[in-house]
């Protein structure tokens, strides 16, 4: 009786398998079904991330680290915080990362300042919430070094989702040429591009935006004209305020101390969309072309605007169009949910 060669990558099952009796076809069978298995595990494998952050001043912050942590098509490689108060940033990140179930990501804090604007000096209100005596474990790391060496260890490239102003990210680019080849693409919550005006991650860092867009790097930005169109209502934020879950808890926690003197202010999901879209681009209508941020104009009026110019050869994706009703229940059914599981 004929021996079948063996199939590539399946010699050992072929050699136990050895004819073409039923006992050989089934092996060989059951070993295609592992390597289609395989192949299909590969194809799903979470996109690797690192998030870098000005957790502590607005809400959308916290929301989205939330939201990242309970997307299993992510794999939060590392965290790192930007501008004033970063040790409170960094202790705020960890505090979130423990309740979820992810200590062991690492957190760094970057930049506390931007690279020629004025820096800036808002309190830091939300750390309040965090439990007496409560710091983040482990020695301070600085959080640009923590960005390169993340990128140069990892065995895949990264996705760089940013949602701060963008000093960590330029600091990175500038100070490690190698970057280049070892970042799959960077995720901003940054700009506004199809109405006039100014948005706050650009405008508190332009030199920092504009070193990012015109870095070559495939860019994928939500800007303010999208997000502002995620806005939870009181009905949706109930429903978190009725939760037991100690993570959204806190959240609710974050929340509170955010409205202030407003308890009708709602939260609207900036920085969350950025989270949404890295996996989910469907949420989004994007256009191609370049952004250009102006560095040398009028504070408050023209410096940090942000001008996107279309063009097929660009290399940055603006989102012009949003599902705002498929991102505010993404983001709720995900948030709602236990903390998952990662093992």
């Amino acid at each position: 009786m004929p021996i079948l060669p063996p199939l590539p990558g399946t010699s050992r099952c072929a050699a136990l398998a050895g004819s073409y009796s039923l006992k050989s076809v089934l092996g060989r069978l059951f070993c295609l079904v592992l390597l289609a298995a395989a192949t299909a595990l590969a194809a799903g494998r979470p996109t690797p991330v690192i998030l870098d952050t000005d957790i502590g001043d607005d809400i959308d912050d916290a929301l989205a680290l939330s939201l990242a942590l309970q997307s299993p098509e992510l794999n939060v490689l590392a965290v790192s915080t930007v501008l004033q108060h970063g040790d409170q940033r960094r202790d705020l990140v960890a505090r979130i990362l423990d309740l979820y179930g992810r200590p062991e990501i690492p957190v760094g804090v970057g930049a506390e300042r931007p690279l020629v604007a004025p820096p800036l000096n808002i309190p830091l209100v939300q750390a309040s919430a965090l439990p007496p005596g409560f710091h983040a474990p482990g020695p301070r790391q600085n959080g640009v070094e923590l960005i390169i060496d993340t990128c140069l260890h990892s065995p895949e490239k990264v996705t760089l989702l940013a949602y701060g102003p963008l000093t960590n990210i330029a600091l990175a680019l500038r100070a490690e040429l190698r970057l280049r080849d070892k970042i799959e693409r960077i995720v901003l919550m940054n700009g506004v591009f199809f109405r006039p005006g100014l948005e706050y991650n650009t405008m508190t860092d332009p030199e920092a935006s504009a070193i990012v867009y015109s870095s070559g790097l495939p860019v994928e930005t939500v800007g303010l004209d999208v997000t502002m169109q995620c806005r939870l209502t009181a009905a949706q934020l109930g429903r978190m305020e009725a939760s037991s879950l100690p993570s959204v808890r806190f959240l609710m926690q974050l929340i509170h101390l955010w409205q202030g003197a407003n308890p009708g202010q709602l939260p609207i999901l900036h920085d969350p969309l950025a989270i949404a879209v890295t996996d989910r681009p469907d949420l989004v209508t994007m256009r191609t072309g370049r952004v250009e941020v102006e560095t040398r104009g009028t504070p408050h009026e023209t410096y940090g605007m942000s001008v996107f110019h279309p063009d097929p050869a660009g290399q940055v994706h603006v989102a012009e169009e949003v599902d705002s009703a498929g991102v505010v229940d993404f983001f709720l059914e995900r948030v709602l949910a236990p903390p998952r599981s990662i093992h």
